[in-house]
């Protein structure tokens, strides 16, 4: 059975709900919700699958969006980590670059390494820049080690010096210890990133070894788990880079899942933006937990091939997202006399004060009941209750301490979460040097619809774009990604001086492997998309821009290359020098393989529907009559003025007063300011 003929489900588990979306082959739409199981992620994937009501055994293809490896590096809950280096190189890692984040803050603590200097150990090997052996591997000293390592770590790095470009004692010293510590997960720099700059490389191969074994274990059981249940096909999971891999290649190459929950959404915003005509969209998730921020622009995910957590450099490339501890179940306190919100959430268990749970500590989903802007009435997920005497209770706690009637706290406390969640976009954008202005803003998670408006006046974006079924939106965006592998050689030359023809072969090479990566997911050769691209720099500075390069590559298409770099760096820094050399770093091929995306019938047009009913909502202190109205009553072209609350099974859309919100024929809804 293909995919075409088939079901296909992905899921996606944030902090409080995971979410299920399963599409059929006519393109029709289920959706589920589950509260997230702390601990038992893979129990609450099987139950968000069931609450779909389609069997397993009729899918055919299932995609993952998981924070298990994200989770495992912030919360430094990882592997027992080792690191086997090149002698004389011990105090790489520690070394770093020797940079200092925050200048002026006396104050500042550099983040914790993910090892201690006593679990790096040298071994005698040495290979030069050129390639040839100065010392070649004592393969005793590696298989003597491995007996060490099996007895007090989990996971080892291996980072030799030059094994980015010559990597034969990188592998040969992982096959000797792991035929000795079978049990061991065992991570090679060369695997991860083969690329110039030992620091960064030393980083990227300790982070993706550190959470190997947590992923590793994770996607193995859920796998299995599946596969009891009748699943016929092999798991898939989330990239970084916003494509989709095997469950087996994440294990792998866990470095790349990092970002694999959020960036479900970027994607699922390109595709929005394609059927709405859309090219330059800022994209906000906010759930129960965090808020996340990316951008499409020019109608494709921004991508970095570089990005830094927690003040680990990693080399790979990744959909750039700004990450906010600020959701729907974000904890309102006081501290040193001043309102907080956040990070801390209430999560699943106990949750919000409202859920009746247990949970005893207001939050902003409490705030947003106690504003009327979530109707009382209304079952969170399609089935949690609210309590709001308990919201009442809980809100009260913290407003005496600060002297404030609860509707005031509750007030003060969104405004304190809208305005971390602006300054947030502002830092993917405005930071940047990029006008927020010029974009539309796209909000979906289960907390985001009801703080978009809110955030575009802030910062004065003109539009805002609520999508269909945003609550579940993440998972929806992984049925419209593409398997994607993402290939990178380190190549040093002066692109006006390297001839036209080594370049050429390099990019062959590239392209054979991707294509051979593709073949074993069982992409077909009309279904590849092979592109290329190149770091590139100017002579004597240390970083680089990445530039599109040709199919074919000869003389003259060099040249267009350098030119373009030269209008990319000035677009970026808002100069260029075209007099001088610019350097090819490394080369780059993104393997894609098209997936099938059937599309969702068109809504059909319906007059303006008449309120379902009544609230009383604030807004800027003032209470308001509201209309409530029914998503599932609005056709394509309906139009409802704020102020109003449209309500959805997962989510809550506010359309305060002065705005209007439109349906599209694809179901989503256009909120702008009223003329």
């Amino acid at each position: 059975m293909t995919q075409t003929q088939s079901y296909r489900v992905a899921v996606d588990i944030g902090g409080t709900f995971t979410d299920a979306v399963c599409l059929s082959p006519e393109g029709t739409v289920r959706l589920a919700k589950a509260l997230s199981i702390p601990g038992r992620q893979d129990s609450s994937v099987l139950e968000a699958v069931e609450r779909i009501g389609v069997g397993l055994a009729e899918v055919g293809d299932f995609i993952h969006g998981t924070t298990t490896a994200l989770n495992a590096l912030l919360e430094r809950s990882g592997a027992r980590l080792a690191m086997v280096v090149t002698r004389g190189f011990r105090d790489v890692y520690e070394i770093g670059r020797a940079s200092r984040p925050e200048m002026y803050n006396i104050h500042y603590h550099r983040p914790p390494m993910l090892l201690r200097r006593r679990d790096v150990f040298e071994v005698a090997e040495r290979v030069g820049a050129d390639g040839e052996v100065a010392l070649p591997l004592d393969e005793a000293e590696v298989t003597a080690l491995a007996a060490r390592l099996a007895a007090d770590y989990e996971a080892v790095a291996v980072c030799f010096l030059h094994a980015h470009r010559f990597m034969e004692h990188e592998r040969r010293a992982k096959e000797l210890i792991s035929a000795a510590a079978p049990g061991l997960a065992v991570v090679a720099s060369h695997e991860v990133a083969p690329q110039w700059r030992e620091y960064e490389r030393f980083s990227t191969t300790l982070v993706s070894a550190y959470v190997t074994p947590k992923i590793g274990d994770y996607l193995s059981r859920l796998e299995t788990r599946l596969a009891e249940d009748g699943l016929p096909v092999p798991l898939h999971v989330m990239q970084s880079n916003g494509g989709v891999m095997t469950a087996q290649m994440g294990v792998r190459r866990a470095v790349q899942t990092l970002f694999s929950g959020p960036v479900g959404g970027t994607v699922a915003g390109v595709a929005i933006g394609a059927q709405l005509g859309v090219d330059r969209l800022i994209c906000v998730d906010m759930g129960g937990t965090s808020f996340d921020v990316s951008l499409v622009v020019n109608g494709a995910a921004d991508i970095d091939a570089e990005l830094e957590i927690e003040g680990h450099p990693v080399l790979t490339p990744s959909v750039i997202m700004h990450s906010l501890g600020a959701g729907g179940g974000s904890i309102i306190h006081v501290e040193s006399g001043g309102l907080r919100v956040g990070p801390e959430s209430a999560g699943a268990s106990p949750g919000p004060a409202c859920y009746a749970r247990g949970g005893e500590r207001p939050t902003i989903t409490d705030a947003n009941l106690l504003l009327g802007r979530i109707p009382e009435d209304t079952r969170m997920a399609g089935t949690v209750a609210l309590d709001r005497a308990a919201a009442e209770r809980a809100m009260a706690r913290v407003a005496a301490e600060l002297g404030l009637a609860v509707t005031r706290l509750a007030a003060g406390a969104v405004a304190v979460a809208d305005a971390a969640m602006a300054d947030a976009i502002r830092e993917l954008t405005v930071a940047r040097g990029i006008d927020p202005r010029g974009f539309d803003l796209l909000a979906f998670g289960g907390a985001g619809p009801l703080h978009a408006v809110a955030l575009a006046e802030e910062l004065a974006i003109p539009r805002v774009i609520v999508p269909a079924a945003p609550g579940t939106l993440s998972a929806w965006g992984m049925l419209q990604a593409d398997v994607r592998h993402d290939l990178v050689r380190a190549f040093f030359a002066v692109a006006g001086r390297v001839p036209a023809g080594r370049v050429a072969e390099e990019l062959r090479a590239l392209r054979a492997e991707a294509r051979g990566l593709l073949a074993a997911e069982n992409v077909s050769p009309a279904q590849m998309v092979l592109q290329s691209s190149g770091d590139l720099r100017y002579a004597g500075q240390e970083y680089t821009l990445t530039v599109p390069l040709p199919e074919r590559v000869n003389g003259a298409a060099l040249g267009e290359v350098t030119e373009a770099f030269h209008a990319a760096y000035q677009e970026r820094y808002g100069h260029s020098n075209p007099a001088e050399d610019v350097e090819i770093v490394n080369l780059r091929v993104a393997a894609i393989g098209v997936r099938p995306r059937p599309a969702a019938p068109p809504v059909e047009a319906r007059p303006r529907p008449a309120p379902t009913r009544w609230a009383r909502t604030v807004f800027s202190g003032e209470a308001h009559d509201t209309a409530v109205h029914d998503r599932t009553d609005l056709g394509a072209g309906s139009r409802a003025i704020g102020p109003c609350i449209v309500l959805e099974t997962g989510c809550t859309t506010l359309v305060p007063p002065g705005w209007q919100a439109t349906l599209t024929e694809h179901g989503h809804l256009i909120l702008e300011r009223l003329t």
